[in-house]
């Protein structure tokens, strides 16, 4: 250490009188454990956002197109001038929401069928990685000269039904009478179960059941009409920019929705969170960081004659006040670095634990399992607080340091 003063410091703080007796160890443990929990509560929130917007991503593309009156039913040239509107166009599929029944072992349950383009789809949506079983695969299949439509189901209708990838269910569409539409007559189809997902909502595991389009359509007897197009960006960094785009080209007949507008009060709730979150765990911080400041009081009036003797040797108030000040900072940045370290391992710890243990009910939080994201400007915002609340929270026994003279020091030291 070139600079003198922060020499003095270290010598003065670290010492095994000081550091090891008396409540040194217990305030900085304060301070480590208030650290640890902000790192950990930060993660957890980004990793939730960041958990939502990949499934959101993965299912529902980035972003939607729906006439609100009647999609167009040649879509290709839809397509076309959707190319021309906007550069960052990549890719889409057809898509169409039906409310159906799935009835299977004498039990029925409402569910949505979707319904997207076989051939197109696997360009858009990411579904690989969510097959829990069998394969990503929605194409009509021939078994013993019979074709059966294909379908892949949630895993929460797969444990509700005991089904497995394989087995044949019946999906049933109740269509409104056109002569009394008051009445229903039922559709049914047969659908051989091609895989199941783990969507990574919970609304959507026990809901939704992905077909090819055209098996929807004549299941519920619509022809060749269709909810809209999924569309994927070449870039997804300016999602929101990019729908802007197609809405003011469009106009007011289509609805244009991307993967945010999907869940917006959810990620707006996010976000309000994060911040509440860590100003409240930060007066953990604020807490511990005084309990510091306590410690150096007391460790001030032991080292009276410490202090006296310095300024005998010619150390000005001011360079005492820094030497004291660089003890709160010191201790301050310890705490940081052991903290940052101790949530790191509680962060894997909650990994471990979500893997064997249900901590997160997706009934209630939407998603039952998240991905912990620790973000470089969590790290950054948790090391600078706590180190200006450090240093604030060192200026009254510093003071104190500065202002005590040679003779009261020797007396009383």
């Amino acid at each position: 250490m070139k600079n003198p003063l922060v020499f003095i410091a270290w010598k003065l703080l670290f010492t095994r009188k000081f550091i090891l007796e008396g409540s040194t160890p217990l305030s900085l443990l304060g301070l480590v454990l208030g650290v640890a929990c902000l790192l950990v509560s930060m993660a957890v929130m980004s990793g939730f956002e960041a958990t939502l917007k990949k499934t959101m991503t993965d299912i529902t593309g980035h972003i939607q197109v729906i006439d609100k009156n009647k999609a167009k039913p040649f879509w290709k040239d839809f397509e076309n001038e959707l190319k021309n509107i906007e550069p960052k166009f990549a890719s889409s599929t057809r898509f169409v929401y039906i409310e159906s029944m799935l009835a299977s072992q004498g039990q029925i349950v409402g569910v949505l069928l979707q319904g997207l383009d076989n051939d197109r789809y696997k360009n858009i949506v990411s579904l690989n990685q969510r097959l829990v079983d069998g394969t990503n695969d929605i194409s009509p299949h021939k078994e013993g000269g019979v074709v059966l439509n294909q379908a892949m189901i949630g895993k929460g209708i797969a444990n509700r039904f005991k089904l497995k990838a394989g087995d044949v269910v019946n999906i049933v569409v109740p269509i409104s009478d056109s002569v009394d539409p008051s009445t229903f007559k039922r559709q049914a189809a047969e659908f051989r179960i091609s895989g199941i997902l783990d969507f990574g909502k919970y609304e959507w595991n026990e809901r939704l059941i992905i077909t090819d389009i055209v098996a929807a359509q004549k299941l519920a007897m619509i022809g060749d009409r269709y909810t809209g197009l999924i569309i994927k960006l070449n870039d997804d960094r300016d999602v929101r920019g990019s729908a802007f785009r197609m809405a003011q080209k469009l106009g007011p007949q289509y609805l244009i929705r991307d993967w945010r507008d999907v869940n917006e009060n959810l990620f707006d709730a996010v976000e309000i969170e994060r911040i509440v979150i860590f100003f409240v765990i930060l007066i953990i911080v604020i807490v511990a960081a005084f309990n510091i400041s306590s410690t150096l009081y007391v460790g001030v009036v032991q080292r009276n004659s410490d202090i006296a003797i310095l300024k005998t040797l010619g150390v000005s108030k001011k360079q005492i006040l820094k030497i004291f000040t660089l003890q709160g900072l010191f201790l301050g940045l310890v705490g940081v670095l052991l903290g940052l370290v101790l949530g790191f391992f509680l962060c894997q710890a909650f990994m471990i634990l979500q893997n064997q243990f249900e901590l997160i009910p997706g009934s209630v939080y939407k998603i039952d399992n998240i991905i912990i994201k620790i973000r470089t400007v969590d790290v950054f915002a948790i090391t600078f607080a706590t180190l200006v609340i450090s240093f604030f929270a060192t200026l009254a026994p510093a003071l104190r340091s500065s202002r005590l003279s040679v003779v009261e020091g020797l007396r009383y030291g």
